[in-house]
């Protein structure tokens, strides 16, 4: 039994996948944080997580506290070198294949939830002239390019243009989190079409 201290402290997120999962098995597509911690929360109410990588392994993608965690639960299978080559059903996903690359071996399985982890990947590429992006293609904000804070955290190095969101290096890549920024944003939005006399 729950605590009602325990079941408030749930997001509302959480609780729809766990419904949608509760029960069946599910699949997990990704190998990084965010797809460990997802399958080790799901392994608690799904029948089995599988987990599909592409590449040979989790260790170099995923904190090793997350890696033992999964390594040990019987409730969660790495499938390692597969992808997803097949989702069918009726009005609702019912049935994933999966190809393991290596063998070419197909496997099918029972599933309604498929959870895709994979990360992402900044389309800036024709920002790169224009704006300071991290290493990753991320657009740097907050500091100017001499590295001075800059008035809103949402700043980019070019005055008048500012990045929230995904697209920001440093965010925590979730929606509610850009929903947030691009609600703050606007302030400085404001402020620099209007300055505010001194």
């Amino acid at each position: 039994m729950h605590s009602s201290k325990a079941r408030a402290s749930t997001t509302p997120v959480r609780r729809w996948r766990a419904n949608c999962a509760r029960g069946g098995e599910v699949v997990v597509v990704g190998g990084g944080n965010s797809a460990g911690q997802a399958a080790v929360f799901l392994s608690r109410i799904a029948s089995h997580v599988h987990v599909l990588v592409r590449s040979s392994g989790l260790a170099a993608t995923m904190s090793d506290y997350l890696v033992q965690r999964i390594l040990r639960s019987s409730s969660i299978s790495l499938h390692t070198h597969s992808e997803i080559v097949g989702l069918e059903g009726e009005g609702r996903l019912s049935q994933v294949t999966w190809q393991q690359r290596d063998t070419g071996e197909l496997t099918t399985r029972h599933v309604n939830n498929v959870f895709v982890m994979i990360g992402a990947e900044p389309n800036t590429d024709w920002l790169k002239d224009c704006l300071a992006l991290d290493d990753k293609g991320f657009v740097l904000t907050g500091r100017c390019t001499q590295g001075h804070l800059l008035e809103s955290p949402y700043a980019t190095t070019k005055p008048g243009i500012f990045a929230v969101g995904d697209v920001r290096s440093g965010s925590v890549k979730r929606v509610a989190s850009s929903v947030g920024e691009g609600s703050v944003v606007v302030q400085a939005v404001h402020h620099y079409l209007v300055p505010t006399p001194v």
